[in-house]
């Protein structure tokens, strides 16, 4: 009898074969009435898959455009001009400090006033801290990113054209002694 069950259990197992996942659909479909599902996919306001599975802007894997940025953090609002590579239209944040941290693309005072980025005693290469006037990151408005933590997003607009973006940054609480830097890298999706 034992084995008469078992081997109809391996039957179903058999018949029933491996579960497959179904891609998202081209278009967003209603608002979902759980609170425990999550998104696979973002659309955009009409409606179309900009990211995710197969559709838009940065599908994973993230393909780093050439070297990432090191932007040192502290409670004070600091903005650095890097050079954005041609044809990124995501990017990679990582911050690997004890504390969260927001940043946002700002605007600068022209001709803006830069100078070399040092941390710990090191020269930081391709990264300029911005020292005439410019826009602030807002610390409850602007892209947020929780202590030790990294996510993929896409790219807005440069407000100053062209290929150089100024970046505000700044610690909600004070990162302590350790130099800390926000990692900024940009890119796409890949396959």
């Amino acid at each position: 009898m034992a084995s008469r069950v078992a081997l109809a259990f391996w039957g179903l197992i058999l018949l029933a074969g491996p579960a497959r996942a179904e891609p998202p659909p081209a278009i967003a479909p209603g608002v979902p009435t759980s609170v425990t599902l999550q998104p696979v996919a973002v659309y955009d306001a009409d409606g179309n898959q900009v990211f995710g599975p197969g559709g838009g802007i940065a599908t994973v894997p993230f393909q780093r455009l050439g070297k990432a940025f090191a932007l040192p953090v502290s409670t004070t609002p600091q903005t650095y001009a890097i050079v954005q590579p041609a044809g990124a239209k995501a990017y990679r944040g990582i911050n690997p400090c004890s504390v969260d941290i927001v940043i946002s693309t700002v605007t600068a005072s022209m001709p803006a006033a830069t100078q070399p980025v040092t941390m710990g005693g090191k020269t930081i290469p391709n990264v300029q801290i911005v020292t005439s006037p410019t826009g602030v990151v807002n610390e409850f408005e602007d892209t947020y990113f929780m202590a030790r933590s990294g996510r993929i997003l896409s790219s807005s607009a440069n407000p100053m054209s062209g290929s150089i973006r100024y970046v505000s940054i700044m610690a909600l609480a004070d990162p302590g002694a350790t130099h800390c830097a926000f990692r900024l890298g940009y890119g796409g999706g890949g396959s």
